[in-house]
């Protein structure tokens, strides 16, 4: 192979293989989404959380993700934990009224959500949290950040006068790996024809180049 030939070559190869490579791990990705989505799924029907499996999710040795709970939360009137944004269970957008269940001044492993309000003052409200909150269990609401809960519960209810929240579906998760396996295929056969298209008027102009010239 001519010299001209190499470089572009090579590169073809290897963006191609860079593409294909990209593709194939977005149709890996779509499997191991479709166990994911069919465990949170199968996690809403195991039996109530025990103080043993919360001690084994903080661990690393399991997950409780989406696994239904039971928290005693009797601290009588309390100021919210805290306020996230999110939906009520009409999805209507507004912010939810996290509250701890555990000792005033203690930073809590686990973290309720008493309901959802459009009030963005309703962490300077407090209410009377004197309940049993059962529902799903989301783990890290808070990402990896220090000193906050490594659990939160979702309820089924919610805590006059706030309206119950929007409990979450592992159908929420997004499975988009097959469109994005297809862009990056599309892409590599976009480019193949792109290189052979160059290549066969590089090799007629190769051939036209070489052939004598008429007398």
């Amino acid at each position: 192979m001519k010299r001209g030939f190499i470089f572009p070559t090579l590169l073809t190869a290897v963006m191609l293989a860079v593409l294909i490579g990209l593709g194939t791990w977005q149709l890996q990705r779509r499997i191991w989404k479709a166990d994911l989505i069919a465990q949170l799924e199968a996690a809403q029907r195991l039996p109530l959380l025990t103080p043993a499996d919360y001690f084994r999710a903080m661990t690393g040795e399991i997950s409780v993700q989406y696994r239904r709970a039971e928290l005693p939360c009797t601290p009588g009137k309390v100021l919210p934990y805290d306020l996230k944004g999110g939906s009520s269970a009409k999805d209507v957008s507004g912010y939810l009224v996290l509250v701890s269940c555990g000792p005033a001044g203690k930073s809590p492993d686990i973290v309720a959500v008493a309901g959802w309000t459009r009030r963005p003052d309703a962490a300077q409200v407090p209410i009377d949290v004197d309940t049993t909150f059962t529902g799903l269990i989301i783990e890290r609401p808070y990402g990896d950040a220090p000193g906050r809960p490594q659990f939160m519960l979702i309820p089924d209810t919610a805590v006059p006068p706030l309206t119950p929240s929007r409990l979450p579906s592992p159908a929420d998760l997004p499975d988009n790996h097959l469109s994005y396996a297809g862009q990056w295929f599309g892409l590599a056969i976009v480019l193949a024809v792109i290189y052979g298209i160059w290549l066969r008027r590089r090799l007629r102009w190769e051939t036209v180049a070489a052939a004598p010239s008429a007398s």
